[in-house]
């Protein structure tokens, strides 16, 4: 981090940056990987030096995140990071991961409106707004009830509910059971039910994931979202 002070106050920092760059390509690994378009840019920390290419993508991608504005304005950008680090507790890592889940799910869901304009969608409502808004009725005993997602296609609605555990969670099996019942309801009313969710705390909790796949019809992860299996799944 010390070789990025140079970058203190520069008239030119987007060709300050690449200098280090080049001479010292280490400093790569405080750069983050991944866009904050859910485009993903890999970068490979363990090389000994980068293509003229590979670090014009370095130099794009700290402009458009702002840290290259960041760097060049710090005082001591080793103080700064070593705060950050501090405050990174479990909490706040599991809340971001999980606000970076619900972003994927609402692109991927974007997208598809865009490709299938007949497609009707709704977010964070009540159930009871997709027979005011859509003329779909819901279960009596979901009616009031929030739901992260329902999507529309040929006439059939999809309820997709998003949930990330970043550590082991406080009472999982409640919440499985608790999706089990919707599922349920939901496919006695004609409708599909569809439980997104990922994190590493899953490993830790196999047992109730185990029994919410093996009782809910789509039980899918962020990968399976990338594949596109969401899309089949409400176009089916």
């Amino acid at each position: 981090m010390a070789l990025l002070k140079s970058l203190r106050n520069s008239s030119k920092p987007a060709h300050d940056l690449r200098h280090p760059l080049t001479r010292y390509p280490e400093v790569i690994k405080v750069v983050n990987s991944i866009e904050p378009d859910i485009k993903y840019k890999i970068f490979d920390f363990s090389k000994t030096s980068y293509t003229a290419e590979g670090i014009d993508d370095v130099v794009e991608f700290t402009k458009k995140t702002g840290l290259l504005a960041m760097l060049c304005q710090m005082e001591s950008a080793i103080d700064y990071l070593l705060g950050v680090e501090v405050g990174l507790d479990t909490n706040a890592r599991k809340n971001r991961s999980g606000l970076f889940l619900e972003k994927m799910v609402r692109e991927a869901i974007t997208e598809l409106v865009g490709r299938h304009p007949d497609i009707k969608w709704l977010e964070q409502k009540s159930f009871k707004h997709v027979e005011s808004e859509f003329g779909v009725s819901p279960p009596r005993s979901l009616r009031d009830r929030k739901f992260d997602h329902v999507v529309i296609a040929k006439g059939k609605a999809t309820n997709i509910e998003v949930n990330f555990y970043g550590g082991t969670g406080s009472k999982p099996g409640e919440i499985v059971s608790s999706y089990i019942n919707r599922g349920e309801v939901l496919s006695s009313a004609g409708w599909k039910f569809v439980w997104l969710t990922d994190g590493e705390g899953w490993k830790a909790m196999q047992n109730p994931l185990r029994v919410g796949v093996e009782h809910i019809d789509y039980v899918i992860n962020a990968y399976l979202l990338r594949k596109g299996l969401l899309e089949k799944i409400v176009l089916g």
